[in-house]
């Protein structure tokens, strides 16, 4: 059967860093403030288009120029504390705080934004469209793990496409596949579900819980749906289907874009940056 995605258009990465409108020039390397590292991000991520509940850019304030840079997935206690322990104040994270609705500052959140306010360490989060960067997201970064071919959108999240396909010059095992991900990530959390070809030559991602995205992917004649978290049903679904489903954990997959979001961040403003890996094991 013809792939449903052969004539599709692939993406372009040629793509440029944010440019000095008058010089067409990349902006010269400087340390900024919180609001300048989030207006390069919003230009170079372009949060506008995205229909995501999360709220994307800044969510904590701090004052004065960002000196050193916190990168983790989740904004967690953890990661505040570290950054506090670092000296870091800034933290730049997949998963913040705020998801579309009020919530009060109580309890554990409370003392999150206390660590923060206290030690003038600002937040910016970036959600979906981190997933669906073309070339700093979690699902290109994490495709381009496995393979350089061109990479096709996929994942349809309401009105926002947040992932991206892609098909191999040449099949590969699910095993090699596997450990070409797994490069240095020894105890990385992994469902396989193998119930497709041996040979994998068409290849979904969409990262963390993008499990929903299994119907597409039958559609789409995919081989191997790569995915973060494993709902119950899924078990059935792409066993009767006779796809193959790999998911490798909500954090793992979504650690690719928010490494690859420190290079560009480091060179724009000569900064420091570091990131926290820390595991939730799901």
């Amino acid at each position: 059967m013809e792939c449903a995605f052969a004539n599709a258009k692939a993406i372009n990465f040629n793509s440029q860093l944010p440019f000095d409108d008058n010089q067409k020039k990349p902006r010269a390397k400087r340390m900024g403030t919180i609001y300048e590292i989030n207006a390069f991000l919003k230009e170079l991520l372009d949060p506008f288009e995205m229909a995501d509940v999360a709220l994307n850019g800044i969510q904590v304030e701090n004052e004065g120029i960002i000196s050193k840079i916190a990168f983790a997935v989740d904004a967690s206690f953890d990661a505040i504390e570290r950054a506090r322990a670092e000296n870091c104040n800034l933290l730049i994270v997949h998963h913040g705080f705020f998801w579309g609705k009020v919530i009060p500052i109580t309890g554990n959140f409370r003392k999150r934004i206390r660590t923060m306010l206290t030690h003038n360490i600002g937040l910016i989060a970036y959600h979906l469209p981190l997933d669906a960067h073309p070339q700093y997201g979690n699902n290109s970064q994490l495709l381009r793990t496995i393979t350089n071919q061109p990479l096709v959108p996929f994942g349809k999240s309401k009105t926002t496409t947040i992932g991206f396909m892609t098909t191999l010059a040449e099949p590969l095992k699910l095993d090699t596949i596997i450990s070409r991900i797994n490069a240095g990530n020894p105890t990385w959390p992994q469902v396989i579900l193998p119930f497709g070809t041996t040979h994998v030559r068409t290849i979904a991602a969409v990262s963390g819980s993008g499990a929903n995205t299994i119907d597409e992917a039958i559609e789409k004649n995919i081989d191997l749906l790569i995915t973060g978290e494993a709902p119950h049903h899924l078990y059935h679904t792409a066993k009767e289907a006779g796809i193959n489903v790999l998911s490798a954990g909500h954090y793992f997959t979504e650690t690719f874009g928010v490494k690859a979001l420190m290079e560009p961040i480091k060179k724009q403003f000569n900064v420091e940056t570091l990131f926290f890996d820390i595991p939730t094991g799901l």
